[in-house]
């Protein structure tokens, strides 16, 4: 199952252990229970190497980015988010015939 994920990006980490690369993503959003959490929900989430390339060349920590992800197995029975890719930020389009003004 694929699926859409938007959050807040602090950062991305890439690194690589015996020809093996992994990759993190830290994120953070608006906390579902105030009473418990004040501030962002703070999480890490496993991503494909590939995250890191996409990454818009203007990117700065706490960006709000839109992430293609699966779910992957997880221990206990669980499932968790897997993030495979970055949906590329839409430009607005422009219609035929339109003109800018001065």
């Amino acid at each position: 199952m694929q699926f859409n994920l938007r959050t807040f990006v602090f950062g991305v980490n890439k690194v690589t252990v015996e020809r093996d690369t992994y990759c993190s993503v830290f994120t953070g959003q608006t906390s579902t229970d105030p009473q418990v959490t004040r501030g962002l929900e703070v999480t890490k989430l496993s991503a494909d190497p590939v995250v890191f390339e996409q990454l818009p060349e203007d990117f700065k920590p706490g960006d709000e980015l839109e992430f293609i992800a699966i779910l992957k197995r997880a221990a206990g029975g669980k499932s968790q988010p897997y993030l495979v890719g970055i949906v590329p930020k839409q430009r607005p389009a422009h219609t035929a015939g339109q003109v800018k003004a001065s």
